[in-house]
C-alpha cells in the first residue's frame, strides 16, 4: 500500500522547486536571442569556435544561420505514410517459463488513393537457448534490460523495412516515421562485436529505404535535447578556444559562469519562439560518437513547430541532402500531427497495435501454463509469485 500522506511534504517541495527553477528563464531567453544574433552576424567565426571547442557536453553543428526558418511545403497528393512501434514482455524468472515476447507493429496509411489502410503485428516468442542469450564482448550473457530493448528496436527496424517494401510499389511518395530518436546512443560504449552486429542490422533498413527513395524520420515529441543550447554556451564562453578541462571559472558558484547564461533552456524552448506554426528550423548535426559508425546514414535533425509544441525530427544525411525528400518529411510530419490533433496519427495507430496491456500479459502466461499442462511439463511457481496471488 502506498501511504501518500507520508510524502505530502516532498510533493509540495517538488512543486516549489520546479517553480523556483523557472525564475530567471525570461532573462535566459533574452541571452539566447543575443547569442543567435551574434552567430548570424559572423557565421564563419561561430562555426569555427564551436567546431574547435572541447566540452563535456554534445554541441550541434550547422551550416546555415540558426535564425533562419523554412516554410511548410505542401503535402503531396497522393502519398503514403508508414509507421512502426513495438513492445515487449520481459523474461520473468517467477513465471512458469523463462521466455520473452517481442511485438512489432506497422501501419500504412494512404492519402489521395483508393487503397485501404494496412496494419500488421508480428509477435515473436523467444525461448530457445540462442534467443535467451547474446554474444556480448566475448561472453555469453542473458538477454534482459538493455539487450532486450535493443532486440525490440531491431524487430521494429525489420518491420519498418517490410512496410516500406509493401508501400513503395504503389507508385506514390512514401515517408516512414519512427517514434523516438534514430540515434542509438546506448551503443556508444558497447563491445565492438555487439555494436557492429546490431548497427549492421539496424542500418540495413536505412540502406534499402535509401535505394527506394523512401525517407525515414524519427519523431520526438517534447524533446529535451540541448545540443544547440550547448553550442550557444560555447559562444558565451570568454575563452578564445573553449576547453572545459581548463575552465577559468571553476571557483565560480554553479550557475554564475558565462556559459550558464542559457543553461536552463532546451532546444525546444529556444525554437518554440522562432519558427511559426508549420515552419522548421535549419538542419543540425549531432556530436554523438556513435554516429561515426553510421556512414552515409549519419543523423541530422531539425525542429518543427506543429502549433501545440515544437518537435525534433531526425533524418539520415541522405534525406537532409535531398530537398525533395526533406520537404516530404517536413510536410508529412506536419500533416500527420495536424490529423492526429498534435501527434502523428500513423504513429498513434502503430502504438495501439503494438502495445501489450496488463490483461494480455496475464493471458500470455496463462497460455504458457496451459501448454505445460497439456504436454506434461512440470510447472514451478516461485514463492514470490504464489504470495502475490498471480
Amino acid at each position: 500500500m502506498l501511504e501518500l500522506a507520508k510524502i505530502v511534504g516532498d510533493i509540495d517541495n517538488l512543486g516549489r522547486e520546479r517553480a523556483e527553477s523557472l525564475t530567471g528563464v525570461g532573462e535566459q531567453f533574452s541571452q539566447a536571442d543575443g547569442v543567435v544574433k551574434e552567430i548570424a552576424r559572423d557565421l564563419g567565426h561561430a562555426t569555427h569556435k564551436i567546431k574547435n571547442a572541447r566540452t563535456s557536453w554534445l554541441v550541434a553543428g550547422f551550416d546555415e544561420r540558426p535564425d533562419a526558418v523554412h516554410p511548410r511545403p505542401l503535402c503531396p497528393s497522393p502519398h503514403a505514410v508508414v509507421a512502426v512501434d513495438g513492445s515487449q514482455i520481459a523474461p520473468d524468472r517467477h513465471e512458469a517459463a523463462v521466455c520473452y515476447l517481442l511485438n512489432a507493429a506497422s501501419v500504412i496509411l494512404y492519402y489521395g488513393t483508393s487503397d485501404r489502410p494496412e496494419s500488421k503485428t508480428v509477435p515473436k516468442l523467444c525461448y530457445r537457448e540462442d534467443e535467451l542469450f547474446e554474444e556480448y564482448g566475448g561472453r555469453r550473457v542473458p538477454v534482459a534490460d538493455k539487450l532486450l530493448a535493443m532486440r525490440r528496436t531491431l524487430a521494429e527496424s525489420d518491420e519498418l523495412l517490410q512496410a516500406i517494401e509493401t508501400a513503395e510499389p504503389r507508385g506514390v511518395p512514401v515517408a516512414a516515421l519512427w517514434d523516438g530518436s534514430l540515434i542509438r546512443w546506448a551503443l556508444e560504449n558497447e563491445p565492438p562485436d555487439y555494436k557492429r552486429r546490431v548497427l549492421s542490422r539496424f542500418l540495413h533498413t536505412f540502406e534499402v529505404a535509401g535505394e527506394l527513395n523512401v525517407p525515414i524520420a524519427g519523431y520526438i515529441s517534447d524533446p529535451g535535447s540541448k545540443d544547440f543550447v550547448n553550442s550557444m554556451r560555447v559562444m558565451l564562453c570568454d575563452m578564445d578556444t573553449v576547453d572545459c578541462d581548463k575552465c577559468a571559472h571553476t571557483d565560480v558558484t554553479p550557475g554564475q559562469r558565462p556559459c550558464d547564461g542559457v543553461g536552463r533552456l532546451t532546444d525546444g524552448m529556444v525554437f518554440g519562439r522562432r519558427p511559426q506554426e508549420g515552419e522548421r528550423s535549419v538542419i543540425f548535426t549531432s556530436g554523438s560518437r556513435i554516429l561515426s559508425d553510421y556512414g552515409e546514414h549519419e543523423i541530422r535533425a531539425f525542429y518543427l513547430n506543429i502549433g501545440r509544441e515544437v518537435v525534433r525530427i531526425e533524418i539520415p544525411k541522405w534525406v537532409a541532402d535531398n530537398p525533395l525528400l526533406l520537404d516530404l518529411v517536413h510536410a508529412v510530419c506536419w500533416d500527420q500531427a495536424e490529423k492526429g490533433r498534435g501527434y502523428p496519427v500513423a504513429l498513434a495507430e502503430a502504438h495501439e497495435k503494438a502495445v501489450i496491456r496488463g490483461p494480455e500479459r496475464r493471458a500470455f502466461y496463462e497460455m504458457v501454463e496451459r501448454s505445460f499442462i497439456k504436454h506434461g511439463a512440470p510447472i514451478s511457481r516461485s514463492l514470490k509469485r504464489i504470495a502475490k496471488g498471480y
